[in-house]
């Protein structure tokens, strides 16, 4: 390793560039050899190996390792037989490498010291980074954040190049029917490419019969003589293997171990002979709803469907039932290849392909010079997404998330001229080709019409939604060559938006480049004043903000509020760095350095003055989530002595969002301390209620926003959440209060708690002392009381 270059910014410089190699053409094996380049570069390591889970979520297999031939017969092991590697798997943790007992079968000897990093995914990771060193080592935060770095562009990389993969075996498989190759050779094709895409498993397909109540053989070139007969004639219906049940059910049947499964229960020695341990069969159907044949994936060990499994066998269901019904027509087909199914939409491939003839009408206009006969060509592109299109997914539910995209759309389309090209790009991201559009100001119009269309409530499955949508704007020239590279700067153009708030649009220009490079920069300069807490600087400090009981006007405690004062920049706002913060994980660190402090405050507090008081802290949702951070909350209260009734954390509704069964043990977990929880900002976003109701949370928080619009048409809505909250026996605190007339219009609806610049502003501690020396009242602060 160079030791000239393992300073924090070639770090980060050479991470970023990193990741820009990841979002181009780089194959898959000359990335992960650059992932061990670049650790081996920044870190004190000897060696390092790259493996990947395979489909059975039990077998890792090496794919890159300096010095190690990966050309011949693949290198697998099996993780049932290191335990601490099974728990590596299911837990997705990182393993520090302490010794022998850590280390994997490649490992040498003498290499004692290391640490195994996940390939992240949503379920079971992707795979590992085993990271050994000679000796032992004192591993920082740094290094280790570098590596979850790494991981973290890795997996996007794998996840990007799955989807291209899928999307190339979809476009072979609609290649093979429109050339009118045999059904018999698409559907074993099919299955190969699917076995590609997932190694390990076994890929069949089944038909229906179209005379009797059985399925055929269709496919499976990877299956034995002696199981392909054995399925040919399978009866259909229940608990006859998977495929038989699937068939008779209708429904996906994902059976994870034969031998133990009732639905195998006639065909156990048969799956133990063949080595049939797992077996996920789902069935598809025709466009008139019959059932057409199933198709299934199996494995020799025991496991159940990732994430990226499904979304295969949905591919896979989808293409066989457009192979079995080949006598649809050419046009047909296309349809079906280059419209989005669910909005009736072109696809992205469609949308593409017109943007690259109008850029190549540019590009030949500028070669030719504009003639007289022909006008010169210029268009727009604006990039669309739906805001907090995550929230209604996860709160009102998918059904609901994907009827918003159809409404969507259709708004959308009454919006556009004729001569505009509306597409889905995928998700929840949609693409508009202006044709003819000379001026930015032409495309505002359209951009404003599009808002405004969206302003109107959408009536989905008997509710009422509002959304919006950020939006990129790029413009036609000559600089540009390809259409991944308009819809790359309209892309930049509407994550400014999103950043601008909901609803906003921006066009793009050369100075976003140099906005991207600040933000990178402060990026850095807050990684390094959260290293400089551990070595005992005081780059953040806590102002206080009074919270009082509107009822009997008197001081009940203080939210911290966290303030960064950089050396040469001042004060930055925590509306720039806190979402930075988020973004690389330091919330985690300096959330913890918020609680210490608040914690020790309040401590402070407690022993100079006999009134008690409650401090009310903000926790990200990533803080939240760390297995540690219950144990870490009750050493505080512990070695500061506090009640767990004097402290109030504030949760944001994201957190709701997470898996319920985690976020409720975690809830619980606090109350059994004595913490009150309050959920912070309620109303902004999309909170399930029955969420709500069934989680011990003790305030509801009413956002400023609403505060700020009691005598301007909010009064309806703080009425309602107010009465929500006391419906579901919890108690109401308002932030933001400005003026007289706001807090008399909550203490007259019941609000008990108040906060915000009527009473005071936040405070420095001495100050905040001042406050709770005056003996607890707005009125000896002289401060107006109602």
């Amino acid at each position: 390793m160079d030791d000239s270059i393992t300073n924090p910014i070639d770090r980060q410089s050479e991470l970023t560039e990193f990741g820009h190699r990841a979002l181009s053409g780089f194959t898959l094996s000359d990335l992960f050899l650059d992932a061990i380049a670049l650790l081996k570069r920044h870190l004190p390591i000897e060696d390092c190996g790259l493996w990947q889970v395979l489909s059975d979520s039990n077998t890792l297999r090496l794919v890159a390792k300096p010095q190690v031939t990966l050309q011949s017969d693949p290198i697998d092991i099996d993780s049932r037989a290191y335990p601490w590697l099974q728990s590596f798997i299911q837990s997705g943790q990182t393993v520090l490498i302490m010794g022998q007992a850590q280390q994997l079968p490649l490992t040498q000897p003498q290499q004692v010291s290391g640490f195994c990093i996940p390939i992240p995914s949503p379920d079971l990771p992707l795979g590992l980074l085993e990271i050994l060193a000679p000796t032992p080592q004192d591993w920082s935060n740094e290094d280790l954040n570098f590596a979850h770095c790494v991981a973290q562009v890795l997996a996007t990389a794998i996840r990007r190049k799955r989807s291209e993969t899928l999307l190339q075996t979809q476009t072979q498989i609609l290649e093979h029917v429109a050339t009118g190759q045999g059904l018999d050779a698409i559907l074993s094709s099919l299955c190969l490419l699917i076995e590609a895409q997932s190694p390990g498993t076994v890929c069949s397909i089944l038909l229906r019969d179209a005379h009797k109540q059985e399925l055929r053989m269709g496919a499976g070139p990877s299956l034995s003589s002696e199981v392909a007969a054995a399925f040919d004639h399978l009866l259909i219906a229940e608990n006859v293997g998977s495929c038989g049940t699937a068939a008779f059910r209708g429904q996906a049947v994902y059976v994870e171990d034969t031998l133990n499964d009732p639905v195998w229960a006639d065909f156990r020695e048969f799956a133990r002979q063949h080595n049939i341990r797992a077996c996920w069969s789902t069935p598809f159907f025709s466009q008139s709803g019959e059932l057409l044949g199933t198709f299934a994936l199996s494995h020799q060990v025991p496991c159940a469907p990732t994430s990226h499994h499904l979304n295969i066998i949905k591919t896979a269901t989808h293409l066989a039932s457009i192979a079995i019904e080949g006598h649809r027509v050419a046009e047909q087909l296309k349809q079906k290849a280059l419209f989005d199914t669910l909005t009736g939409l072109p696809s992205r491939d469609y949308f593409y392909e017109q943007l690259q003839r109008k850029l190549q009408q540019v590009q030949r206009q500028q070669l030719e010079g504009y003639s007289q006969q022909s006008e010169p060509c210029h268009f727009a592109i604006l990039f669309l997404d739906v805001d907090h299109f995550k929230l209604v997914n996860n709160s009102l539910g998918h059904n609901v998330g994907d009827q918003l995209l159809v409404a969507i759309a259709r708004q959308l389309e009454g919006s556009l001229r004729p001569q505009d090209l509306l597409a889905r790009l995928g998700g929840d991201e949609f693409a508009i080709l202006l044709d003819g559009v000379i001026s930015h100001q032409q495309a505002h119009g359209i951009v404003q019409r599009i808002q405004q269309s969206l302003t109107k409530p959408l009536q989905l499955d008997q509710q009422e939604v509002f959304t919006s949508v950020s939006i990129g704007i790029t413009h036609s020239s000559s600089l540009y060559q390809q259409p991944e590279e308009l819809l790359r700067d309209a892309d930049t153009a509407m994550y400014r938006a999103k950043a601008h708030g909901r609803g906003s649009y921006v066009v793009f220009d050369e100075t976003m480049h140099q906005q991207v490079r600040s933000r990178l920069w402060l990026g850095n300069s807050l990684r390094y004043a959260v290293k400089a807490i551990e070595q005992g600087q005081h780059p953040f400090q806590l102002n206080y903000q009074p919270i009082f009981c509107l009822h009997q006007q008197q001081l009940i405690g203080f939210e911290a509020l966290l303030r960064w004062h950089h050396p040469q920049q001042g004060l930055i706002s925590p509306e720039k760095f806190i979402p930075i913060a988020e973004e690389t994980g330091l919330i985690i660190p300096l959330g913890q350095w918020v609680l210490e402090a608040a914690c020790q405050q309040l401590s402070v507090w407690k022993h100079q003055f006999s009134t008690p008081l409650t401090m009310s802290i903000n926790v990200s949702s990533q803080q939240f989530l760390q297995p540690d951070f219950v144990d870490s909350v009750r050493v505080l209260l512990r070695s500061h002595q506090l009640p767990g009734q004097h402290l109030k954390l504030e949760i944001t509704e994201s957190v709701l969002m997470e898996p319920t069964h985690h976020v409720t043990d975690r809830l619980e977990q606090l109350q059994d301390l004595g913490i009150l929880l309050s959920l912070d900002d309620f109303g902004t976003g999309y909170s399930s209620l029955n969420y709500l109701h069934n989680l011990p949370i003790n305030t509801l928080k009413i956002d400023r926003s609403f505060v700020w619009g009691i005598g301007q048409g909010q009064d309806q809505i703080v009425k309602t959440i107010v009465a929500l909250a006391h419906g579901l026996e919890m108690n109401v605190v308002a932030e933001g209060i400005e003026t007289i007339e706001q807090m008399q219009y909550l203490h007259t609806l019941g609000c008990e708690l108040g906060q915000g610049y009527w009473f005071a502003r936040p405070l420095k501690p001495e100050a905040a002392k001042q406050v709770i020396l005056s003996r607890s009242t707005p009125a000896n602060l002289s401060l107006p009381i109602a």
